[in-house]
């Protein structure tokens, strides 16, 4: 495994390949001692030409053809009959690898012909795990029996190997053998005997590990887990033979620790068992009960146990399982378990109850709802929000007229229970609420989407009170539609009043425009408002249709452009500079074209360079995008007239590269103001191309040079033109 030359060390190391020994890979791995040399001071670099290097490197062709032929040997083994590969495993002269390959084939090929020969290497510390995979594989009670002499025999690893093929197959013979092994001085033989034994799963290896346990093994976790994968085998067994029912409830009753203290098998109580093997138990046992009508009269008890545990474990199962098993009887019983608990525990019941399918009566949610733990209260909260019916809500209004964090947790639980009972009850509320009560209702409405109450919210917007006509106008935005849209559009563009008022309604119609689904009709109503409208208030219009949009918002902006008043004029140009989608560019071309005061040229020409560089062109096929933004491309360098906007231009060249945008950027090299952006640009697309198109990349990376262009660029336009082999 390892040579040496000179002051340098050869690892020769193998490669180890889906758990077989193959003598064919190797890698080698050449390591220079610290030297002298000045150029390599402290340092175990090997360089190309040094000796070392190069008698690894030849180490390596050497063998190269080993390597090929333990390749071909594998194939052939592979594909030998069964008769041939006992015979390997039979030859002394035979190498490991080839007797592991010979045990990989029978584990697929095997009968019980081949059996003396793999049972010859289960002491093999090597080829043992190879014998024991094929031994697991080939039917038959001879592997059975084979397996238990091998394992009155061997001792160590090999002996916690055969052991775990025995409870691989599940060999119900090998019981009293492997509880001999649950006493043994090596804890790794026991704990294989006790898995074993769990695998069988018999009702004799339950009474042995029963019985282990009992005398408290070295294997105490490896046993009771044992005991646990027992009691859930006769559980699985449970609709071919019912009889089983009965034993396992015996062995998860056996497991569950009740408190910590109590125990349902006498003598049980001495025994440490681990708490998640205990909860495992408890949920196995809930499980069975719901199958099967074993040990239902004893369900109640068992639960409520877990939720009068100390032990947040135990404690975890009981609200677990509360979730689980269905029945008044048991909401009743866990209804009164409630009073018994400290508050934190209390809610998680609390929330368990609202879970189940049998909720707990009103009165008793509306009792916890005024506890003084607000942990308690939130829980009644959530518990009157999932029965969803009239009465819990009347309930949970009156707690969300509060003013604290329970009150903001009940207004959620209202918003989020359906029902028209529930929309009446809310509403119904208003006629008596005082201006606070009010806030909350109308908050409800409009959170509700309850449109049966527009009217009662557009009558509040003219309320005495200055926060429930804020409330209102909240309200108003999640309800109306079109028709009603000018209730908001009035307020907003009103004078004498307050600034938080008129910011409150122009928020509402911010968010009223974007839920219109007929954007048409609501860019008609927004556009009838602005000629009277003050210039502030207009530009605020104008910025509603931009985010409208749609035909008929995009027309009436594109109407002011040509308007008589500047202030219209100059934010119909603003807007579409900023307009969402890619309809505004013919628009924003054409006043870049011939704006006749040619004030506003730069920003539609920005404008439609934003559109070009970052929008989706939808107005035009998926297919010829490319295209469509190579042309806005041109028309814009066309039309610009300061390098700024000719820079701007060529960042939509980066979003389409290819040999066309590519030579439009170098076309740009020449221009003194835009040789550097033009360069960054030309590079830029080169790297997107020269996989494909390197000829046209080199030529263009060659001009990029020419032009004098240095720094990171210079550099990555040289890099790219070696790779062109240019």
């Amino acid at each position: 495994n390892r040579l040496r030359f000179r002051n340098s060390t050869i690892n020769v190391i193998p490669i180890y390949s889906n758990n077989v020994l193959p003598s064919a890979l190797w890698v080698v791995h050449a390591k220079r001692s610290p030297t002298n040399d000045a150029r390599n001071r402290g340092g175990t670099a090997l360089r190309l030409s040094h000796p070392t290097f190069l008698s690894a490197i030849s180490l390596v062709f050497i063998l190269a053809p080993a390597i090929t032929l333990a390749q071909g040997n594998a194939k052939e083994i592979m594909a030998k009959k069964p008769a041939e590969l006992v015979e390997i495993l039979e030859d002394s002269d035979a190498t490991m690898f080839e007797k592991a390959k010979a045990c990989q084939r029978l584990a697929v090929a095997g009968t019980k012909e081949a059996i003396p020969a793999l049972v010859a290497l289960l002491p093999d510390e090597k080829l043992n795990c190879y014998a024991r995979t094929a031994l697991e594989n080939i039917p038959g009670p001879e592997v059975d029996a084979a397996l238990r002499d091998a394992a009155s025999e061997l001792k160590g690893r090999q002996l916690v190997g055969v052991i775990d093929s025995i409870g691989q197959r599940r060999d119900a013979k090998a019981v009293e053998l492997l509880a001999k092994y649950l006493e043994n001085k090596d804890t790794k033989v026991a704990s294989a005997a006790a898995g074993a034994l769990g695998r069988i799963g018999t009702l004799g290896t339950g009474e042995k590990l029963f019985e282990s346990l009992c005398n408290k093994p070295r294997a105490k976790v490896a046993v009771a887990d044992a005991f646990l994968a027992c009691a859930e085998q006769q559980s699985a067994r449970i609709k071919k033979n019912p009889e089983t029912a009965s034993i396992a409830l015996e062995m998860y009753s056996g497991l569950m620790v009740y408190s910590g203290l109590t125990v349902v098998v006498e003598g049980f109580s001495e025994v440490d068992v681990p708490k998640y093997i205990g909860a495992a138990a408890v949920r196995g046992l809930v499980r069975l009960i719901k199958m099967t009508d074993v040990g239902e009269e004893e369900l109640t008890d068992i639960f409520l146990q877990q939720i009068r545990s100390p032990d947040k474990t135990f404690f975890n199962v009981g609200i677990a399982v509360a979730r689980e098993i269905s029945g008044e009887d048991i909401t009743e019983a866990l209804a009164g378990e409630l009073e018994k608990l400290p508050p934190q525990r209390r809610a998680l019941l609390l929330l368990a109850l609202a879970d189940r399918k049998e909720p707990p009566e009103l009165a008793v949610i509306v009792k916890e709802s005024k506890s003084a733990s607000e942990a308690v209260r939130k829980a009644a909260i959530y518990a009157l929000a999932k029965r969803g019916d009239p009465p819990a809500a009347a309930v949970l209004i009156d707690i969300a007229l509060g003013d604290d964090a329970v009150a903001a947790a009940a207004k959620d639980g209202l918003i989020d229970i359906p029902g028209k009972g529930i929309d009446a009850t809310i509403t119904d509320k208003y006629a008596s609420a005082d201006n606070h009560a009010k806030t909350v209702l109308l908050d409800l409405i409009g959170n509700r989407r309850i449109t049966a109450a527009i009217p009662l919210a557009r009558s509040a917007t003219d309320d005495a009170n200055q926060p429930v006509r804020l409330a209102a106008l909240a309200a108003m935005a999640k309800l109306i539609d079109v028709a009603d849209l000018d209730v908001l559009i009035d307020r907003s563009l009103a004078s004498g009043i307050s600034r938080e008022e008129t910011a409150a309604a122009k928020a509402a119609l911010d968010m009223a425009v974007l839920r219109m689904g007929d954007r048409d009709a609501c860019a008609a109503k927004l556009a009838g408002y602005i000629d009277a409208a003050s210039t502030e208030n207009q530009s605020c219009l104008f910025d509603l249709l931009r985010k409208v949009s749609g035909k008929k918002a995009l027309e009436t902006v594109v109407a002011r452009v040509n308007s008589d008043d500047p202030a219209q004029k100059d934010s119909a140009t603003r807007v579409l500079g900023e307009w969402v989608n890619a309809d505004a560019a013919p628009a924003l071309l054409d006043i870049a074209k011939n704006d006749s005061e040619k004030k506003y040229r730069i920003r539609a020409l920005r404008g439609y360079i934003r559109i070009a560089r970052q929008l989706e062109i939808s107005w035009r096929k998926k297919s010829v995008a490319a295209e469509t933004k190579l042309a806005m491309y041109d028309k814009a360098i066309a039309v610009a007239g300061r390098s700024e906007e000719k820079r701007l231009a060529l960042g939509i060249l980066t979003r389409i590269p290819s040999p066309a945008t590519l030579s439009r950027a170098v076309a740009c090299l020449d221009d003194p103001a835009l040789k550097n952006s033009a360069a960054a640009t030309t590079v830029n697309i080169a790297g997107k191309l020269v996989g494909n198109h390197p000829k046209v990349v080199a030529e263009a990376m060659r001009k990029v040079l020419d032009a004098g262009v240095g720094g990171k660029t210079g550099e990555t336009a040289r890099q790219l033109l070696v790779r062109t082999g240019g």
